[in-house]
């Protein structure tokens, strides 16, 4: 009896749901009692009597298999069932013992077996301890079920979430406005989680909570039945706990006692499924479905969906209006940035002319003046002997003239209005720094067709540089390189000075050119940089656009 019982059990355990366990337990039975008919009764009690939902009856005769009343007689005999009308159990034909099945306290079936022959004290205690064991069996098996539908569950819900993130992204690229993305999502949230109607409230800023256009099936009869109702963070109403204490709302007709029946007589729905609509902590409102088209209702997989959804409509609403602001803002700035070339073109062509103007009442008035001045000396010093002083008063002039000249250049060479008058006018400006004891370095890489403010503004920016390079730096060589670079023209003057630290020196007085450099390429929508230490020489970098 212990192997047959110990082969019994051990079977048993391959067994993975209620339906296997109870018709294998069926098939057991026979063999550890050696009996001819063995039945496994499922259920539970019921008024005066027990009665069982589902039997699994077996006869050692595969050929015929028990009649259902020789089942219940056979429960009845061996003390199960307890059958109406009848004061005590009838006598089947042979004999037959019986045991109750329980788990955790709970009688939740019975097992029968009848032979021809009585049954030994022996087997009622195995047939007990078998009866111990096919309960286990059920009872895990129910836990198993149970773990299985959970993780399908969890399966199906990972599985929407999924979904409506997909189609999360593709509403966010296809909406061409944020309204069209709200009606493309509530169609979506609509067909996943079966609802007759999908509306999005929104939160304003006077602590209002209102329908928005873009719901699913939402005709203008349903709108109509909708009012604006407060929502603030303290507030004890069912929308404040929706949107700002993230409580999700779920209620039915059919709910007994139907919760918030209230709200589905107001809405003039049968089911109703609400979650807070969010971007991180901000609440923006909430997500609402209607009248659900399953059997069951609204389902806690449903309240995922409706979570995710309400989730991601919160962060492709910021989103949106982020993208607006940005719009917007570059608009300005197109703007700003069009009113300040304007603004800088109207600025070079006045100093331009101002410039020639300049240079042209000087060309024409002092330095011819001086010319006369020197050609009159010239004639002094052939009548008088007081050569010396002529000779001086001549070099002073000379030099006068020279530096004259030299301002003339500085401020608007005569070459600039050639078509290679840059390229020509920086070759030239380059060339006086020998006489200052500098070792000069050209590298000149320009486009062609730039334009005459263009030049000039490139031309200053050279001789500025260089300027300081003069008075300042007291170097042997300086660099000077212009090369087309990133749609403009990048400007590089590098000297070997005594260098300096640019944060002593940037606004310092006698220092103002560097302020110019400076001013001049950011004006210009360009850029401006300068390196320099003490011993270590000084680089200026500028790049203007050739927009400009």
């Amino acid at each position: 009896m212990l192997e047959r019982l110990h082969a019994a059990s051990t079977e048993l355990e391959s067994a993975r749901d209620a339906t296997e366990v109870a018709q294998r337990s069926a098939d057991l039975l026979l063999a550890l009692t050696r009996s001819t008919r063995a039945v496994v009764a499922l259920g539970g009690l019921s008024h005066e009597f027990e009665r069982y939902d589902r039997f699994f009856a077996r006869s050692a005769d595969d050929a015929r298999p028990p009649a259902d009343d020789e089942v219940a007689e056979m429960l009845s005999t061996a003390g199960l069932l307890h059958r109406p009308g009848s004061g005590s159990p009838s006598r089947a034909r042979g004999a037959a013992i019986g045991a109750l099945l329980r788990a955790h306290g709970q009688v939740i079936g019975g097992i029968a077996v009848s032979r021809p022959g009585e049954y030994s004290p022996n087997e009622q205690v195995a047939l007990d301890v078998f009866a111990a064991q096919v309960a286990m069996a059920l009872a895990a098996s129910s836990r198993w079920d149970e773990m299985w539908q959970s993780i399908e569950r969890v399966e199906r819900a990972h599985e929407l979430a999924v979904r409506v993130l997909i189609a999360v992204s593709s509403h966010a690229v296809k909406g061409r406005t944020l309204s069209d993305f709200y009606r493309r999502l509530a169609r979506t949230v609509g067909e996943l989680v079966g609802a007759g109607r999908v509306l999005l409230w929104r939160l304003d800023d006077s602590g209002m909570l209102s329908p928005i256009d873009g719901g699913y099936r939402i005709d203008p009869d349903f709108l109509s039945r909708l009012k604006p109702t407060p929502c603030t963070p303290d507030g004890d109403e069912l929308a404040s706990r929706v949107v700002f204490n993230d409580y999700i709302f779920r209620a039915s007709t059919s709910d007994d006692p139907p919760e918030h029946g209230y709200v589905l007589e107001t809405l003039g729905v049968a089911s109703a499924i609400s979650v807070a609509w969010r971007a991180g902590e901000e609440r923006l409102g909430l997500l609402s479905a209607y009248n659900s088209t399953r059997p069951g209702g609204f389902s806690r997989e449903d309240t995922w969906v409706l979570e995710k959804a309400g989730l991601m409509a919160g962060v492709v609403t910021r989103l949106w209006q982020l993208r607006e602001d940005v719009r917007r803002t570059d608009e300005r700035l197109i703007k700003i940035d069009s009113a300040r070339q304007i603004l800088l073109r109207n600025l070079n062509t006045v100093v331009e002319k101002e410039r020639k103007r300049f240079v042209a009442e000087l060309h024409d008035d002092a330095m011819q003046k001086l010319t006369a001045a020197e050609l009159q000396l010239a004639r002094l010093g052939d009548r008088r002997d007081d050569t010396d002083v002529v000779a001086s008063v001549r070099e002073l002039l000379e030099q006068t003239e020279a530096a004259l000249r030299r301002l003339v250049f500085d401020v608007r060479p005569p070459a600039l209005d050639n078509p290679d008058g840059l390229a020509q006018s920086v070759k030239d400006r380059v060339a006086g720094l020998e006489a200052a004891g500098i070792k000069p370095i050209v590298e000149l890489d320009l486009p062609e067709d730039l334009s005459l403010d263009l030049k000039a503004m490139l031309f200053r920016q050279v001789a500025e540089a260089l300027g300081n390079v003069e008075r300042h730096s007291r170097a042997t060589e300086v660099k000077v390189s212009l090369r087309q670079a990133d749609g403009g023209v990048r400007g590089l003057i590098v000297d070997n000075g005594r260098g300096f630290v640019v944060a002593e020196r940037s606004n310092l007085p006698g220092h103002l050119g560097l302020l110019a450099l400076r001013e001049r390429a950011l004006m210009a929508g360009g850029r401006y940089n300068i390196e320099s230490r003490p011993g270590a020489g000084t680089t200026v970098e500028f790049w203007i656009p050739l927009g400009q």
